[in-house]
């Protein structure tokens, strides 16, 4: 029957990915639209990314957003990784894509974050490549990490129209339904493979301006956990910017008054 025939057809895309990646990230109380659109600053087009979670928020001032491209293939994937991929690499910018305001104030603060300082130190050991595994001479691993490196720029980049300070975050995520693994170097020079459950890896690009920062790598299995671990980060963000944001509302406040 036609109806057999479509579901086993919608079996072989990535969209049941994009579904679960969605239901994982509403369950730990994001709104979630897929199939979202951002501006392109390269092309100054409209481009399309496969799901955007927003932390809810009704003042509009602190805005946390996942942006989430999926990635359904049966071919492994791997982050390569090394003892020194983040070695003097700014750790604001390893953090995640940020706008000026949120960036001044993390800097700012640098020495002052108690909630949000553990989220944002790194050791130096970590991820600097991915790829898929067994594949040709095409780069999937390419396509997503740009991908969602450029629609991260797009949701939190500033807002020519406002004058009032915006505190946007936005972290990019690589979603995976097959094995995933870091393979690094030993001693010795053999290639050691350990397979994971998530990672992450450093990635940057000219969008025209030059931007990177850590992207996460998450496997289907590991999707609940990791929504919930992101939903804490975005509790994490709105608590220690909680003085900021007050400020910033004061200041709205006497605008209006006056």
């Amino acid at each position: 029957m036609l109806p057999e025939k479509i579901i086993e057809w919608l079996n072989k895309t990535g969209f049941p990915l994009e579904m679960e990646a969605a239901s994982a990230f509403r369950n730990a109380g994001f709104d979630v639209r897929q199939s979202a659109t951002f501006r392109d600053s390269q092309s100054d087009k409209g481009r399309e990314i496969d799901v955007i979670a927003e932390d809810p928020d009704f003042i509009g001032v602190i805005e946390v957003s996942f942006v989430i491209e999926c990635k359904s293939s049966s071919k492994p994937w791997v982050v390569f990784t090394s003892d020194d991929a983040l070695s003097n690499y700014n750790r604001l910018s390893a953090f995640g894509v940020t706008s000026s305001a949120a960036r001044e104030v993390l800097a700012n603060r640098f020495i002052d974050l108690p909630l949000l300082g553990p989220y944002i130190k790194r050791p130096q050991r970590g991820g600097y490549g991915f790829r898929q595994a067994l594949g040709n001479e095409s780069d999937p691993a390419y396509t997503a990490a740009i991908g969602a490196l450029k629609a991260c720029h797009g949701v939190a980049q500033d807002r020519s129209s406002s004058t009032i300070p915006r505190f946007a975050f936005a972290f990019p995520v690589v979603v995976i339904d097959s094995p995933l693994f870091e393979c690094s170097r030993k001693e010795c020079g053999e290639l050691e493979l350990t397979e994971v459950t998530n990672s992450e890896f450093l990635f940057s690009a000219h969008i025209p301006d030059h931007i990177g920062c850590c992207i996460k790598v998450i496997t289907k299995e590991h999707l609940p956990s990791f929504a919930n671990w992101a939903k804490n980060l975005a509790n994490t963000i709105r608590e220690e910017l909680k003085n900021e944001e007050a400020n910033v509302l004061k200041r709205i406040r006497g605008v209006t008054d006056t």
